[in-house]
């Protein structure tokens, strides 16, 4: 899907998800902390948002990030490296492809993550039950998730409930790369 094909996908998914709650721009503006006019344009397509612009819809909502880019579910899928999006993060160095989205009938969305060196994502606290799951394939990752503090090298994983303010930070010299996997209880 190319961007501007993305963008009003997004948007479309959007209003879809807004009317099927009974949702006014103002009450999900309200419920989202995104103002009227930035969730109007983003509907109509005219404002590509950013990362963390869907993450507080996606929260304010009750709903999976990726409930904006999923599309009719195959009987098998297969996902090209070249195909994937990139979203970026709000403040640069953040890098995120979409896999495979939450559905009907998964309980999880997983991405690629990549942060560049020195750099770091806040990330505010999902719903409750929501757990993350991070699979560090390169570099060094530090994962903050309230008072906890952990260190990734490559080859190590981390399982944790999400339901506290977490921040991503690389803290090596090269990119650190991961696959992320959002699981939602149901």
């Amino acid at each position: 899907m190319e961007k501007e094909q993305l963008t009003a996908h997004i948007g479309s998914r959007l209003r879809e998800i807004r009317k099927h709650q009974g949702l006014s721009l103002e009450e999900a503006a309200k419920a989202t902390g995104i103002s009227k006019p930035m969730l109007g344009q983003i509907e109509r397509g005219e404002s590509n948002p950013t990362v963390g612009t869907l993450w507080k819809i996606a929260n304010g909502l009750h709903v999976p990030f990726t409930s904006f880019i999923e599309t009719p579910r195959p009987s098998a899928k297969k996902v090209m490296a070249d195909d994937l999006e990139v979203l970026e993060g709000d403040h640069g160095g953040f890098l995120v492809k979409p896999i495979f989205s939450k559905d009907q009938y998964t309980p999880f969305e997983a991405f690629y993550v990549d942060i560049t060196p020195w750099k770091a994502y806040y990330s505010k606290a999902h719903p409750d039950g929501v757990e993350e799951y991070l699979f560090l394939q390169e570099g060094t990752l530090e994962v903050r998730i309230g008072g906890d503090c952990f260190t990734l090298h490559k080859g190590d994983a981390l399982r944790f409930e999400a339901d506290k303010d977490h921040v991503y930070e690389n803290i090596g010299s090269n990119t650190a790369r991961f696959t992320m996997i959002i699981y939602y209880r149901r």
